[in-house]
């Protein structure tokens, strides 16, 4: 199982978002890998100057570790896009609403222009998330499609419960360019916990129905799901009436043939499924 979305801090920020925290729970659960995120910002100790360089330097020694890098929406894009390229790093992830810059603007325009080039995932939180709408409103991601047509996009949380379906409308609009979009089953399948971002098993089907099997990658949104909302997640997920090879793609196949990293023996995966 391979794994997206894990959002790692230095332990000053949140203790139980560390490497070495994510890396208990992943063991316990069978993770063999995951793709993690560079804390943004404003969630940086004094003591930690850099967050791109922080990360590379805890994933140094982790090669199952794949590093994506953030951006600070207070300077210019190109330096900052660079220095996430020459860090090896294999994309970048956006929060308009947190990280408080409007999806299609300028600033935004150029980072994804620079992405494109670099060959960069962009990974974007979509749903609701307590910022003005009109500045990350998920349908500004169909222009971000037009303007870069080989840019390389997860949707995560598939837009949550408000925008899943305007979602999946970007991702089918934009099929014509390629097999490129994907939504991002992320903290969708709480409804008491998660209820603004909620699918339900019969959201996520939907979006196999609509975008294919093919097209969906699992993340674990940590440390914001510690282990038991990730177990009880796993759970729905296995028991999807779907075909196996369906939900192993879901479970790490679309998110390796995103990366073009190598796919597991078979066996292996069928282990996966069967580890709670």
């Amino acid at each position: 199982m391979f794994v997206n979305h894990v959002h790692l801090l230095p332990a000053a920020t949140r203790d139980d978002a560390t490497p070495d925290a994510f890396l208990r729970m992943a063991d316990t659960l069978g993770i063999e890998g995951a793709v993690c995120f560079a804390p943004f910002t404003k969630q940086l100790p004094d003591s930690i100057a850099n967050q791109n360089q922080w990360l590379a330097n805890e994933l140094s020694s982790r090669p199952h570790l794949v590093g994506y890098g953030t951006l600070d929406p207070d300077k210019p894009p190109r330096d900052q896009v660079k220095e996430i390229t020459d860090l090896g790093f294999r994309g970048i992830k956006l929060h308009g609403p947190a990280q408080k810059f409007h999806l299609f603007g300028d600033w935004a325009r150029e980072v994804y222009a620079l992405m494109a080039e670099a060959g960069l995932v962009a990974d974007f939180h979509l749903g609701v998330h307590w910022h003005r709408l009109q500045e990350y409103n998920p349908l500004l991601c169909d222009e971000i499609a037009h303007e870069n047509p080989e840019l390389r996009m997860v949707f995560e949380h598939v837009g949550g419960w408000a925008w899943y379906r305007q979602v999946l409308a970007i991702v089918v609009n934009n099929s014509h360019y390629g097999n490129h979009l994907y939504g991002g089953i992320a903290s969708v399948l709480d409804a008491e916990n998660q209820k603004f971002w909620y699918l339900g098993p019969e959201g996520v089907a939907d979006c196999r129905w609509q975008i294919g099997a093919d097209r969906l990658i699992y993340g674990l949104d940590f440390p914001y799901n510690q282990q038991s909302q990730t177990e009880q997640e796993l759970r729905i997920i296995r028991n999807l009436d779907w075909p196996a090879e369906d939900i192993d793609l879901l479970l790490g196949g679309n998110l390796k043939n995103l990366l073009g990293l190598p796919q597991d023996h078979p066996a292996q995966q069928q282990n996966d499924r069967e580890t709670p």
